[in-house]
């Protein structure tokens, strides 16, 4: 029998980030000797295969939403239940069967899929009982409503709150009289007296204070938030909340190392991620362009300040949609009707364009171009004058738009 496992939860989805994930511990421990549990929801034979393939010992157990109805003893339309799996999924309460897993090993580490590995796990498995990232005092005060619904359960408030993107447990728990019945049990009692989505990590906090346990408390740098301060020194970096490393371009630059285990997880035949990826605007998804976008915020952010004095009423800046141009959206008017101010090669020059319905769209260019010594017309729709005088052309422009 091996002597630990780690764990993985993921609805078939998400098996690129659980296979990336693999790949980064491989890749950081050689030395790695660990069974790799995945509880899913139908994982397909062929990903299956690529784990194999990124690491033999890889085993797989079913694990959907019936499971989780028969564990907890209520049907599918509870009430108390829908809006947890609307945010989660299912497989959020795989947390709970971890202490199934002991039967077959001494140690088990439950690691969320969106995490990334960047050193050794060793100081992970020290821990004989359950271990987990303790949460600040402040975070027992955000849940006073949950523990008041439990006014008859003694527990030992000197256990901490946890943050479950990694949770070990080791066979000292069920020798102390835990087990995944007793937190599925707790879970059922949140479900059914309070309104809280936080049902498994509270489960897991109130089976420990109640019994009670002694928590071994992992450092920061086994479970680190991407917000927090010290990530370039954590071993495994976690992306709590929306932002992950596969879908903001931001974390795609800040940890190229992920799209590297990536690229070793497609190798052994897993699916890539293939879902939208956001605040391109922010920071483009190419890295060779985040330089060019950066530099071109920063001229528009510039050229707002210059122009904040003097901007007519009923013309608002758009500073987060075109990091190409400057949109000037018009009061009463469509988002789609409004002018843009285009960067030109002559840094004392400034280009104009009218988004708006013919005729109008040209009579305001000519209202542009009388009001304004210096005007050219140039290709396109296009007026090009003097950056000094935008102020007088944006006053002109207004003048000549009628208002909605």
């Amino acid at each position: 029998m091996a002597d630990r496992a780690i764990v993985f939860g993921i609805t078939t989805d998400h098996a690129f980030a659980a296979g990336t994930l693999l790949a980064s511990i491989l890749a950081q421990d050689p030395g790695f000797d660990a069974d790799v549990v995945i509880l899913h929801d139908g994982l397909p034979a062929d990903q299956q295969a690529a784990f194999l393939r990124l690491w033999p010992r890889c085993r797989f157990r079913s694990f959907t939403l019936a499971d989780v109805l028969e564990r907890l003893g209520v049907d599918g339309d509870s009430a108390k239940l829908q809006p947890i799996l609307a945010r989660f999924s299912p497989l959020v309460f795989a947390k709970l069967e971890i202490p199934a897993l002991l039967d077959d090993y001494v140690r088990v580490l439950w690691m969320d899929a969106d995490i990334l590995v960047r050193g050794p796990l060793t100081q992970a498995w020290d821990f004989d009982c359950i271990a987990w990232r303790t949460l600040p005092q402040g975070a027992f005060a955000r849940r006073q409503k949950v523990f008041a619904a439990f006014p008859n359960l003694v527990r030992d408030l000197s256990v901490p709150l946890l943050n479950g993107g990694v949770i070990g447990v080791g066979r000292g728990f069920l020798k102390a009289g835990g087990s995944a019945g007793a937190l599925y049990a707790m879970a059922r009692e949140l479900l059914g007296q309070t309104n809280t989505t936080q049902v498994v990590e509270l489960a897991w906090h109130l089976v420990a204070a109640t019994i009670p346990l002694s928590v071994t408390a992992l450092p920061l740098s086994l479970n680190h938030p991407i917000t927090a301060p010290g990530v370039s020194d954590a071993v495994a970096i976690h992306a709590i909340g929306p932002h992950k490393f596969w879908n903001v371009t931001p974390l795609l630059h800040l940890y190229p190392d992920w799209r590297v285990h990536q690229a070793t997880w497609v190798a052994s035949g897993g699916t890539p991620y293939s879902g939208a990826i956001t605040m391109t605007e922010v920071c483009p998804v190419d890295p060779w362009d985040v330089m060019r976008a950066a530099e071109m915020r920063a001229y528009w952010l510039k050229t707002f300040g210059a122009l904040r004095a003097v901007l007519p009423r009923g013309m608002v800046v758009d500073l987060q949609h075109d990091p190409k141009g400057l949109r000037i959206l018009l009061h009463g008017r469509p988002e789609t009707q409004f002018l843009r101010l285009i960067r030109l090669p002559n840094a004392r020059r400034i280009g104009l364009e009218a988004h708006l319905p013919a005729p109008l769209d040209v009579a305001v260019l000519v209202a542009v171009g009388q009001a304004v010594q210096g005007t050219r017309d140039e290709k396109g729709a296009m007026l090009s004058l003097p950056g000094m005088h935008i102020g007088a052309a944006l006053t002109a422009a207004d003048a000549a738009i009628p208002r909605v």
